[in-house]
């Protein structure tokens, strides 16, 4: 008996619908349950010249009618002796006005610099309004200081909005219409890759590094530029024929280990992109804060020194008053040319958190370690952190 034609291509055509339908439902099962076929991505957002910019939002809604940021301007810190300024405008910066210069030095550049002090209460409240609006939008959040954070793209919202780099745009947008201030966002498929992405060009865009584009945007860039590479690192990779993150990241990670400890073994998987690293907000957790810097030159002027322990004491006691915390440990530590380092810790008998405190305990302990060689890297640590709302003071 004959099929008829009519009957045949009926039974191909359900067979095939069939076929579409169990396939589609099955990858979508996969994709639900195992996350098949989505790449992490993560958004790391980070306020413009945050100091600046929330000092000249503040003074445009006070009386102020032109944006500071357009003009040759600093924010200083006056609680200091010999105060210096903590942030400059992009002008300023053309001028060679930069951070941590002296105000009175600033002034010899140019007299006619606008100043603006800074408003610890009010810097507050802007990182609020910020971390608020992205603690909504985003249900995996991780505030990594007052004008930064990452957030989690998650497989929920790339099934739901697809193109992560128009949200990115329209979060930068959105804060800058609201908020008054210029924010950049970096893509990535992890957190490592924020910080490289960190120095692309800036204020007010959006960049992407995603592991596909590592090869053109990353693997390149010399050695000294990877993420965790320092200047006492450099020179041991280098012996070893390592000139560049590419040069890294194809050696043997058993030999990197072997020849050059644990550390290097970690640099060599940021080389490959490898990390797993949870975004989540512990940023009120932390039992230590931290800050350092490299001395534009090898020096052993010691008032030079003395401006990275005073821009590091408006620093780190600014990030003190925003959370209400005190501390009563303080380390400081140098790195001498020779790549040898030093420190010096000391513990007081009650928690403080202004800057003139911590900038003189800062000075009495690098006059105790410092040798009189030169120096090429400073940082200040500090711990013990209290929350000063329930410090209670000495009856006597």
């Amino acid at each position: 008996m004959t099929i008829p034609p009519i009957l045949c291509l009926t039974f191909c055509q359900k067979t095939i619908w069939q076929w579409i339908l169990y396939s589609y439902i099955s990858i979508k099962f996969i994709s639900e349950f195992f996350n098949f076929g989505m790449q992490r991505i993560v958004f790391h957002i980070d306020v413009n010249s945050a100091f600046l910019s929330r000092s000249a939002k503040q003074v445009l809604e006070k009386w102020y009618t032109r944006d500071i940021r357009n003009d040759v301007s600093v924010v200083w810190f006056k609680e200091v002796w010999k105060s210096i300024i903590v942030a400059a405008s992009s002008p300023a910066k053309k001028l060679w006005i930069k951070v941590p210069m002296r105000l009175s030095e600033v002034q010899k550049i140019y007299p006619k610099v606008i100043i603006a002090s800074p408003d610890y209460a009010y810097y507050k409240k802007c990182s609020d309004e910020m971390m608020n609006i992205l603690k909504q939008k985003f249900s995996q959040f991780q505030q990594y200081s007052i004008d930064e954070c990452f957030v989690e793209y998650d497989s929920n919202m790339q099934d739901k909005y697809w193109d992560p780099v128009k949200v990115a745009t329209e979060i930068k947008d959105y804060i800058n219409k609201k908020l008054w201030f210029t924010v950049n966002v970096w893509i990535w498929n992890n957190k490592f890759l924020a910080k490289m992405a960190s120095d692309f060009e800036k204020p007010n865009k959006v960049h992407t590094l995603y592991i596909h584009e590592i090869q053109e945007k990353l693997w390149p860039l010399p050695i000294r530029d990877l993420f965790g590479c320092g200047r006492k690192t450099e020179p041991e990779l280098k012996k070893l024929w390592i000139n560049t993150i590419w040069d890294l990241a194809q050696k043997n990670k058993w030999e990197i280990k072997a020849r050059l400890g644990r550390w290097w073994w970690i640099l060599h998987d940021y080389a490959n992109w490898i990390d797993d690293s949870k975004v989540e907000n512990n940023y009120d957790e932390r039992k230590c804060i931290w800050v350092s810097s490299i001395t534009k030159m090898d020096t052993k002027d010691r008032e030079y020194i003395l401006t990275f322990l005073q821009w590091f004491a408006s620093e780190l006691a600014f990030s003190l008053k925003e959370r209400d915390l005190a501390w009563d440990r303080l380390t400081v530590h140098v790195r001498y040319t020779d790549f040898s380092s030093k420190s010096h810790q000391m513990t007081l008998p009650n928690p403080i958190n202004t800057i003139e405190e911590l900038y003189t305990y800062a000075t009495k302990l690098f006059d105790e370690l410092w040798n009189k060689k030169d120096i090429n890297l400073v940082w200040m640590t500090i711990s013990g952190l209290q929350n000063v709302r329930f410090k209670q003071g000495a009856l006597f």
